[in-house]
């Protein structure tokens, strides 16, 4: 396991690891979250780094905006901006990014994930 870097599901800090076979027992030093397993999905073990691209849509729904500017912490008005001619929403892990991709799926908004992601 040496080598790996664990990030927390909460806040996305790194976690520190200590491994007692079998089980690996990880804490964050931000948020205090605890976790410990004997088994891991590979999405979690995933240290890639991906970006969400939505594609440009020129009349967003009122939910589409909702969505969009709670992703990228932006005014509906400046949301709308955006949409325009398609951008980037996140930048950032698999974890995060495919709970980034359900929301989006949710209200059919069309995306791209480079580089490709297989989650």
């Amino acid at each position: 396991m040496e080598g790996n870097k664990y990030y927390c599901p909460e806040c996305g800090a790194e976690m520190y690891e200590k491994y007692n076979k079998p089980a690996l027992n990880l804490t964050c030093p931000k948020c205090g979250c605890k976790i410990a397993t004997t088994r891991w999905e590979s999405i979690d073990l995933d240290s890639n780094e991906y970006e969400v691209k939505v594609k440009p849509i020129t009349n967003p729904s009122l939910d589409v905006l909702k969505v969009i500017s709670k992703i990228i912490g932006k005014n509906f008005i400046l949301t709308k901006n955006e949409l325009l001619g398609g951008c980037t929403v996140f930048i950032g892990r698999a974890v995060e990014v495919k709970k980034i991709t359900t929301l989006l799926d949710e209200k059919n908004i069309k995306y791209s994930v480079s580089p490709d992601f297989p989650y």
